[in-house]
């Protein structure tokens, strides 16, 4: 069975996170992808501590960040500070049905880019922005960047440990976020568009209400209480839980029930715990969990991770190691679950990949490209896409309106 977006093509000019992540989306579900970049590339393939070596094992340019984010994807090399590259962005945009760009508000437009004068070219076409905040709005010309966003969204007030400051998400959540939400609004659009003969429309998303989005339900418990939930992971109800430490490591833990309680103390040879009344139901314990979580750090550091994990589980409490990435990369169930693969580079070398998640019975994500070297497949997309010549190609090149010319090795 064919790629579910197989026959759709989506012009991607995204920079960094947000779109890229929507943009990589959509070409794991088989789209067409044209990354459109500046001739000296998205800034993103500078971002990362890995890097992307070559067949010879030399370091290239591109470095671990861009390769997350941009597999199945072709690459060209557009100025877009020349009408003649606009104008390539603007024929390319009226043979795609998808248009994704987080670029400022009002800087597409000055270049003759934006939704109307796109849409008078090509009707069918949906176009997404994704910028910081939305196209209106008092904060609407001002930047976002996801831990700016994280801040606004009220999403770093609940992060870190009571009595000290908050602490932003080592994960860039608030852009992961928005580039989710961003390929469900292009989808849902697709199928509008296909069920109903409806013509294109526009896609307005931001970074800030992405944000209220992920932290809804949190912040609805918060008006409806009217009080701020505390700082941390404690959640009422859930004692003990968290992150404890044990003999050689750490372990994530969570009592859900009176039952899990039992449980772990029967597990842990402490049934006393168990006739103790500041502990005998969630409610008290989760009054006390200031008594209760002390004894069960101490009762967990007597024994190694892996020890607790296999008494834990039979016993069928929640339980967890916090693994290091590369731990997690290797753990036994993403191992076979094949979630992390080694994939051939377009640089000669081999990069590791993220599976995507999304596991489909009859149509199953299999195609995993390399992402792409930059402008790459900037002569293919023009010549095949737009008809143009190699004169025509090399007269962009020269008035620098396209990047130079460089191939997959």
């Amino acid at each position: 069975m064919a790629a579910p977006l197989a026959g759709i093509r989506v012009l991607e000019l995204g920079r960094v996170f947000a779109a890229p992540w929507a943009g990589q989306m959509l070409g794991d579900l088989g789209a067409e992808v044209i990354k459109v970049e500046a001739i000296d590339g998205d800034p993103m393939r500078q971002m990362g501590t890995g890097v992307i070596r070559d067949g010879d094992g030399q370091e290239t340019s591109d470095r671990s960040v861009f390769a997350a984010v941009n597999r199945n994807k072709l690459s060209i090399t557009v100025d877009l500070s020349s009408e003649a590259g606009c104008e390539v962005v603007r024929n390319l945009a009226g043979v795609c049905d998808v248009f994704i760009e987080n670029f400022k508000v009002g800087d597409l437009a000055r270049r003759g880019l934006d939704y109307e004068t796109i849409r008078s070219l090509n009707p069918r076409l949906i176009y997404l922005s994704l910028t910081g905040y939305g196209q209106t709005g008092p904060y609407s010309s001002k930047p976002g960047m996801d831990n700016i966003v994280q801040g606004l969204s009220g999403y770093m007030s609940m992060t870190g440990e009571p009595g000290q400051p908050p602490q932003a998400s080592p994960v860039s959540i608030m852009d992961f976020s928005a580039g989710m939400h961003a390929a469900v609004g292009i989808l849902a659009a697709l199928y509008g568009r296909d069920k109903d003969g409806l013509t294109g429309q526009y896609i307005d998303l931001s970074l800030f209400e992405s944000g209220l989005a992920l932290v809804g339900y949190k912040m609805i418990a918060a008006l409806m209480a009217g009080e701020q939930p505390p700082r941390g992971s404690r959640i009422r109800g859930y004692v003990p839980s968290g992150v404890f430490e044990t003999s050689d490591g750490w372990l994530q833990m969570t009592v859900a029930t009176d039952v899990d309680f039992r449980r772990f103390c029967e597990t842990a040879g402490r049934p006393d715990l168990l006739s103790d009344p500041r502990f005998e139901t969630r409610w008290t314990r989760s009054d006390h969990q200031d008594d209760l979580t002390p004894l069960v750090q101490q009762i967990l550091r007597e024994r190694p991770t892996a020890v607790w994990m296999e008494s834990l589980g039979k016993a069928g409490v929640m339980a967890g190691a916090v693994l290091s990435l590369a731990e997690a990369a290797d753990d036994p169930q993403a191992r076979d679950r094949e979630a992390v693969m080694t994939v051939a580079h377009d640089a000669g070398g081999t990069i590791p990949l993220v599976r995507n998640p999304i596991r489909l019975s009859k149509s199953p994500i299999e195609t995993y490209s390399s992402p792409p070297l930059l402008g790459a497949d900037t002569d293919t997309v023009l010549a095949d896409l737009l008809g143009m010549d190699r004169s025509e190609i090399e007269a962009l090149r020269a008035c620098g309106a396209i990047g130079p010319a460089r191939t997959p090795t």
